[in-house]
């Protein structure tokens, strides 16, 4: 649910052309059933329908990107600090009073007053999201200037926090104008140079900010941004523009710079950056078409007695597709046989630390519980219940990314396992038909489950409490003492063992649910080209009539985007 002055917007104008383009392909995928497509062409769908122009914000964490937004709406309304802050999508736009909404994961939406946002996307106050927040949007009236667009800050990349990389990875198709901040030292990475790639997937309109212009004197700055020219344009050729930048004091022409080139881009051709990004989107659903209907014209014109032999030569026999299921099951399998094991390697080498830990703080609290055998045991057993579960919780929080990647990793095999099969089928197609098909397999993104619950066991049996009284302390102090040490560490070994168990326990299901994804994607892609290669001699006519259409519209999408005036340099 969007905020009520978005909700009321009406609908941006979309050019003849594009639309059409987009309606086209929605006929293409339901008259072939190519079901793969419905994904992007949904994404084209929205996109069309948005009356704002994104401008979200990526980079690694600790790039300057929510200081950055924070000098340009010149409030402090972003947290931020030294060590990963942001953890969930903030959008921040015009609107005539200042308002903050909270969209939560189920879609409920309540009002928040514009101060207290950091309550909801700050890491420090929502740890992991825990508060399942979705997005926060944030109305500003300072903000009239900027009206035709919508800033989005998104958590930053590469930190030990996996779930604030996810965050801003699964939002990148919803790019409109993508600014990548990068620090000036680093000044760029290979990662950056990998985010610019996928961003330019959905979007031709790319800013590079190289961030923390102040630390560097001006020939130091000089030759770094010639360096990431350079790199720049080993790729893409001119098409990123680069603007140093710094919110500190004396850089006031570097931010002036940056916003007058923001103003001219976002806000005085919105328009056209919208209709632009819009038909690269439309460019790739179109391509995605051509490929599937170019294998289908030539099963069409290949003779009935040919076409089930084409379709052996593309597919494989069914003993071979059970073979590439059979890959992805592995897959999952052996990262599942691995967790419990892989857990507890990782957290024996923290037990030493932790017992060690536990013993000196149990040191200093011995001499004010030993006055009696019941207050010594029922103090031990308070204080270490509750320390025992703070270290574990602590350790859970502190390893997040090394319990949860096991899983990422089954999602990056899986798509490589799947696009591997796809590019097969390309060069079977390729052979048997003369024409391939390329297509790209979208990563397979795990749902990132919440860190478990710590659950601590009992820690002693009831019975002492009848003999209690009969004890005397001073007889058995050191044998007490000595139990309780040796308690210690038995508690530390056992919670320890039942924190992997509960870990695996979470990410088990996860595995289920990306195996299950995974199957489903290339039996999809199998009855989709199975349905494709079953066209009849008849439908030749039609196919190569849809394949010119499509071809003209690509066209048309191309001859508007060389129309683009080209983005202004620093």
């Amino acid at each position: 649910m969007l905020s009520p002055s978005i909700e009321n917007a009406q609908a941006p104008e979309v050019p003849e052309f594009s639309s059409r383009a987009l309606e086209f392909a929605a006929e293409l995928a339901r008259r072939y059933d190519i079901s793969s497509l419905r994904p992007l062409l949904e994404s084209c769908r929205n996109f069309a329908r948005q009356d704002t122009l994104n401008v979200a914000i990526f980079g690694r964490f600790k790039a300057g990107k929510s200081s950055f937004l924070n000098c340009l709406i010149r409030r402090q309304l972003l947290p931020v600090g030294v060590i990963p802050v942001t953890s969930v999508i903030t959008e921040i736009g015009y609107g005539p009073r200042e308002r903050a909404w909270v969209q939560y994961a189920g879609g409920v939406t309540k009002e928040i007053a514009v101060d207290t946002i950091a309550e909801f996307v700050d890491e420090n106050l929502n740890p992991e999201n825990r508060k399942k927040v979705a997005v926060v949007r944030v109305e500003l009236p300072s903000l009239e200037e900027f009206r035709a667009i919508r800033f989005v800050d998104t958590p930053g990349l590469e930190s030990v926090l996996a779930h604030n990389t996810d965050v801003s990875r699964d939002w990148l198709p919803n790019v409109g104008l993508a600014i990548v901040a990068v620090g000036v030292d680093p000044p760029l990475s290979q990662r950056d140079i990998e985010l610019i790639r996928e961003l330019n997937l959905y979007t031709p309109k790319i800013t590079l900010l190289l961030t923390k212009a102040d630390l560097l004197d001006e020939r130091g700055l000089s030759q770094v941004e010639n360096y990431v020219r350079k790199q720049l344009n080993r790729y893409w050729n001119d098409a990123i523009p680069v603007y140093p930048y710094s919110i500190r004091p004396g850089f006031e022409r570097l931010r002036e710079q940056f916003e007058n080139a923001l103003r001219q881009e976002a806000v005085a051709r919105s328009g056209q950056q919208r209709a632009a990004i819009l038909n690269r989107k439309l460019d790739t659903l179109l391509a995605e078409c051509s490929g599937y209907l170019s294998v289908a014209l030539k099963s069409a014109e290949a003779a009935d007695s040919e076409r089930q032999q084409v379709r052996r030569k593309i597919l494989g026999d069914r003993q071979g597709l059970e073979d590439s299921r059979l890959a992805l099951r592995l897959i999952v399998r052996h990262v599942s046989t691995n967790l419990r094991t892989g857990y507890e390697k990782l957290l024996e080498s923290r037990e030493r630390e932790i017992r060690a830990r536990l013993l000196e703080e149990f040191e200093q609290r011995w001499p004010q519980w030993n006055s009696s055998f019941r207050l010594a045991v029922t103090s031990f057993e308070e204080w270490l219940t509750r320390a025992i579960t703070i270290e574990m919780t602590r350790l859970s929080n502190q390893h997040r990314g090394d319990f949860l990647e096991p899983l990422h990793r089954a999602g990056r095999q899986l798509s490589q396992t799947l696009q591997d099969f796809r590019n097969r089928i390309s060069e079977r197609t390729m052979e048997a038909l003369g024409v391939p098909l390329r297509t790209t397999e979208v990563d397979i993104e795990p749902e990132i489950p919440r860190s478990p619950d710590i659950r601590i066991g009992r820690l002693f049996d009831r019975e002492w409490e009848l003999i209690s009284f009969l004890i005397p302390m001073p007889l058995v102090k050191g044998i007490v003492e000595n139990h309780f040490r040796r308690r210690i560490a038995d508690v530390v070994f056992k919670n320890l063992s039942r924190l992997a168990s509960q870990w695996e326990q979470k990410i088990n299901p996860a595995l289920a649910a990306m195996e299950k994804e995974a199957l489903g994607r290339l039996d999809d892609l199998v009855a989709t080209l199975e349905r494709l290669l079953a066209s009849a001699g008849q439908q030749a006519p039609q196919i190569r009539q849809d394949l010119e259409e499509a071809a003209r519209l690509r066209a048309s999408l191309r001859e508007a985007q060389a129309l683009q005036p080209a983005a202004p340099q620093a």
